[in-house]
């Protein structure tokens, strides 16, 4: 198994993009292993803040370790992180990749946290993937303004300054999902941004949900190698539980788990091959 920074920039180089899965509960990490097991290709699992509160990120630790040690391919990282006393932690145990999100925070302070926190990191675990992001990306049901995609020159220092491998960009992409109407990202921005990096400059794309297929594959063909993963597997997840608790009489969990488990898995292969073959 390649260390993840190889993975990402080996990416890089075949246009190709690792989905990045948040891990709600037990049983959306048992349908990412069951779709791995089955594609062989290889994902990241990623907490937030508040399903670390819940789930714990040393325990999906563990998860992840003994999935590594039977050969899948999955990779650990901690997602829109602001605590840093609680990433530096994670760095500690063993995590593959932190983000670290200072995008409520005036830039140059966000500039000079990232700074001094990605070079420790560094110091910590040679091979961590630092994630950054300046860029406030907001949900869905919120204002979008070109106003706030981000700015070239500003990405150029960031990046340079930071010394992170990894820039979230603010492209039109929104949290959540729009149901009424798909989201459009601005790919004339990112071939801009692109074209201003070397080829080996790293992208991250979140809010990957309500994002057609067809820009997905054009935003990983100008260097995004890393998509987020969220709102679809719970608006999935809810609506299979739903129709599970309604037609299995069963008091027995796993029964009723067992279809949004089986639904979840499908959809999580999906995304792992379309982003593989762009």
């Amino acid at each position: 198994m390649l260390k993840l920074p190889q993975l990402l920039k080996q990416y890089r180089q075949q246009h190709q993009a690792l989905p990045a899965f948040n891990i709600d509960s037990f049983e959306i990490f048992q349908a990412v292993e069951k779709a791995v097991i089955q594609t062989n290709l290889p994902c990241i699992v990623q907490l937030s803040s508040h399903e670390d509160d819940f789930i714990q990120a040393e325990k999906l630790f563990l998860l992840v370790r003994k999935a590594n040690a039977e050969g899948l391919p999955i990779y650990l990282n901690m997602d829109h992180g602001h605590d840093l006393a609680r990433l530096e932690k994670l760095a500690k145990l063993g995590f593959d990749m932190l983000h670290f999100d200072g995008s409520d925070l005036d830039y140059s302070k966000n500039l000079n946290i990232a700074t001094d926190f990605s070079h420790h990191l560094k110091t910590i675990n040679p091979n961590i993937v630092v994630e950054v992001e300046f860029n406030k990306i907001i949900s869905v049901g919120h204002q979008i303004s070109p106003e706030s995609f981000t700015k070239i020159e500003q990405a150029l220092e960031f990046m340079q300054t930071s010394q992170a491998d990894l820039l979230a960009v603010s492209i039109g992409n929104l949290h959540g999902v729009n149901l009424d109407q798909p989201e459009r990202l601005d790919l004339d921005l990112l071939a801009n941004i692109s074209q201003h990096f070397s080829d080996q400059a790293l992208f991250t794309l979140h809010g990957g949900s309500g994002i057609s297929l067809d820009q997905i594959k054009q935003a990983i063909s100008l260097g995004i190698v890393k998509i987020n993963i969220n709102t679809d597997l719970r608006l999935l997840f809810k609506k299979s539980l739903k129709q599970s608790l309604a037609n299995d009489p069963s008091l027995r969990i796993y029964n009723y788990m067992a279809l949004p488990i089986s639904q979840l898995q499908q959809i999580i292969q999906q995304k792992l091959i379309d982003f593989t073959h762009v």
